[in-house]
């Protein structure tokens, strides 16, 4: 009310008067409650717009002034609050005194709905921020790269990552090379990195463009700095979708040797994200789940929300493997409040995603199966349908297993990879010659494996294939009688055997051992591998592992 008689510059009396009238004829309604100073608004916008457009440019520009310089003093102590509206007001003049308050006002205002996680009016802003600054200061390359480093970085939570990698950073990235600025360079980097994980995770890991960007951050990252450690980040991720998977793995540990001296808490938890987020050979798996215990564990002050986030999802997965559900849960149930609470896409998929998972533990399938759908859906309402259609495929094919749908499995083996439009990783083979296993398809099966054992030399002890990897072809080999394979995979999983799970797929490689020595003629070391196997799945409550193992111990 007090800006509003500063602006109109009429007596109480009057203002009181007029807005009576304006209530009466429908054209404002009243807002007031009890302890609150009355307010007004236009009862549909059509009238604001009629009204406005009444007004001749130059009467609009000096009212916006008007109403911008009443805002400031009647609100003086608490600008923060007003800075959206202020910003609006002053963005309408063509003074640059005027110009340079509004962009201000909407770099305070951005920041405010950043930090209420109010991401895409957090992007609105910077945006206008953005356009104020293309007619206040267009030479000042600097302050429009950091803009753009700001718009991307809200896009990305705010369901837009594709426009995030697509648009912003190459822009970014060009006008910090213009003026030779690394650091910049490198923030452009990043935000084309996370931008390309956040819309499809590991199906952009293996593209040009991801490893295009990764060569990029390596080339721009000083040594002994953050920026060296997200480099470092990106190189272990692209060597890893290459099947380097050696030089994949020392990236991550020297990201995570520096992050440790670096002794940032944000920077830290990233580097663990290399270690944690890819499944890795048997003789790598005890150092990562010791991490995962690690982290697990850490102070959390420091860290960002969505990468606090991401650990906690992968910290989850490396307890259960290790026979604790109740701490998996845990874990799990403080990412769904951080979601909650953040409302960030990535972190509200991560933990849907882990409701099919826990349906499919308790031999719910039918509900895991309409998890993953619900998964899904959600994930298009989010603005992020490749990265909902990875998770709802990952996480519906075990169940589609159990019940003998396998040829439902099969058909989710490319889909997300056909969204993003790119070309699906090795993967997909291993887990096709499992759904052929589960399907009868034996002869196809077995000339599959075959196939990938020879061609991808699986097997000697310098091998880097991911355990999750090698114990699925087990699975495969037990079920079409492959014994020469079945010999060879038991024998780089045989130190696993005290894991009750093998990460996300949820299989218990005991329980793939026993199949082996069953198969291989060794019903002895079968038997105590079944037990040890129905031990470590009752420890986690998995009930079809459960199931499926005292089967085939009754079966021996």
């Amino acid at each position: 009310m007090d800006v509003l008689q500063q602006v109109a510059e009429v007596p109480e009396d009057g203002l009181f008067a007029a807005l009576e009238e304006a209530r009466n004829v429908a054209v404002v309604e009243e807002h007031h409650a009890v302890g609150t100073v009355p307010s007004f608004s236009f009862t549909h916008a059509f009238f604001r717009q009629t009204l406005y457009e009444e007004n001749i440019a130059p009467r609009r520009i000096r009212l916006h002034q008007q109403v911008g310089r009443a805002i400031e003093q009647v609100h003086g102590a608490r600008l923060e609050e007003h800075a959206g509206e202020l910003a609006e007001h002053f963005a309408n003049s063509s003074d640059p005194e005027d110009l340079t308050k509004a962009l201000g006002y909407a770099e305070m205002a951005a920041k405010g709905a950043n930090a209420v996680y109010a991401y895409a009016e957090s992007a609105r802003l910077t945006e206008q921020a953005l356009e104020v600054h293309e007619v206040l200061e267009p030479e000042d390359r600097a302050k429009r790269c950091d803009l753009l480093l700001e718009l991307g970085a809200a896009l990305m939570p705010a369901g837009e990552p594709r426009r995030a990698f697509e648009e912003i950073a190459p822009q970014a990235f060009t006008l910090a090379e213009e003026i030779d600025d690394r650091i910049r360079a490198s923030a452009a980097c990043q935000l084309a990195l996370t931008g390309l994980l956040r819309f499809g995770s590991g199906t952009m890991l293996g593209t040009p463009e991801y490893r295009r960007w990764a060569e990029r951050a390596d080339t721009y990252a000083f040594p002994e700095t953050t920026e060296r450690v997200h480099a470092d980040y990106a190189l272990s991720a692209a060597r890893y979708a290459e099947e380097r998977r050696k030089e994949s793995w020392d990236y991550s540990w020297r990201a995570m040797e520096l992050a440790r001296q670096l002794e940032d808490p944000e920077t830290l938890f990233f580097a663990a994200l290399g270690i944690l987020g890819k499944p890795q050979a048997p003789h790598h798996q005890d150092e990562q789940m010791r991490l995962a215990k690690e982290f697990s564990d850490q102070p959390q002050n420091g860290v960002s929300a969505r990468t606090l986030g991401v650990v906690l999802h992968l910290s989850g997965y490396a307890h259960l493997a290790m026979g604790e559900r109740d701490r998996a849960e845990g874990l799990w149930w403080d990412l769904e409040e951080l979601a909650g609470r953040t409302r960030d896409t990535d972190l509200l998929l991560l933990s849907l995603s882990n409701e099919p998972l826990v349906a499919t533990l308790d031999g719910h399938l039918e509900i895991a199966l309409e998890s993953g759908t619900r998964l899904y859906a959600k994930a298009k309402g989010l603005g992020s349908p490749v990265l909902g259609r990875q998770f709802a495929d990952e996480a519906s094919f075990r169940p589609l297993l159990y019940l003998g749908r396998a040829e439902e499995a099969m058909a989710g083996l490319t889909r997300a990879c056909d969204m993003a439009g790119v070309q699906p990783a090795w993967e997909v083979s291993l887990q096709r010659v499992l759904f052929l296993a589960h399907l009868g398809r034996r002869a196809e099966a077995q000339e599959a494996l075959s196939g990938l054992l020879k061609e991808r030399d699986i097997g000697p002890d310098v091998d880097q294939t991911p355990a999750t990897f090698l114990a699925t072809l087990l699975e495969a080999a037990v079920l079409v009688q492959e014994r020469e394979a079945a010999e060879l995979l038991a024998r780089r999983l045989g130190d696993l055997a005290h894991y009750a799970a093998d990460g996300s797929y949820l299989t218990c490689p005991a329980r793939h051992l026993g199949g082996a020595a069953a198969l291989l003629g060794s019903p002895d070391k079968a038997r105590d591998l079944y037990q040890n196997a129905v031990e470590l799945t009752g420890r986690i409550r998995n009930r079809p592992e459960t199931a499926l193992t005292r089967l085939q111990l009754a079966e021996l």
